[in-house]
């Protein structure tokens, strides 16, 4: 049972993991979690994003990938990132190939989140100024 309201056990396992990881000095690096339980895929972290995402199969459908963070995770900040790749994952939004470099972060400013996910979730139709 969660004692704080609004924050799934699933962002709990990846803000737990994520501050694990920055303890063990891997900032900088990468790390793949399971969606529908914030549980890590296999508890490694990568030096890129691609490495993490090719390690998971390339895993476009149930895995969210994570940069570690000089000051670790708290559970608030990994309920937003999971809402965010829930929210592009419902919209249709898939990963390229692990070879296609991007750059796709959670937008920083309250405001400018919910645009874009009211933007993904209109299929492109919306976007407000």
């Amino acid at each position: 049972m969660n004692d704080k309201p609004g924050y799934s056990d699933a962002a709990r396992n990846i803000a737990d993991s994520m501050t694990l990881h920055t303890i063990a000095g891997s900032t900088g690096m990468w790390a793949a979690f399971r969606m529908s339980d914030g549980q890590p895929v296999d508890n490694a972290v990568y030096a890129s994003r691609e490495d993490a995402v090719k390690a998971a199969g390339w895993d476009r459908d149930t895995t969210v990938y994570l940069e570690v963070q000089a000051d670790g995770m708290k559970p608030e900040a990994a309920q937003v990132c999971l809402d965010f790749q829930r929210a592009l994952h419902d919209a249709g939004f898939r990963l390229p190939s692990p070879d296609f470099h991007f750059d796709l972060s959670v937008p920083m400013f309250a405001w400018d989140r919910y645009r874009t996910i009211r933007h993904l979730a209109s299929g492109g139709r919306e976007f407000s100024q």
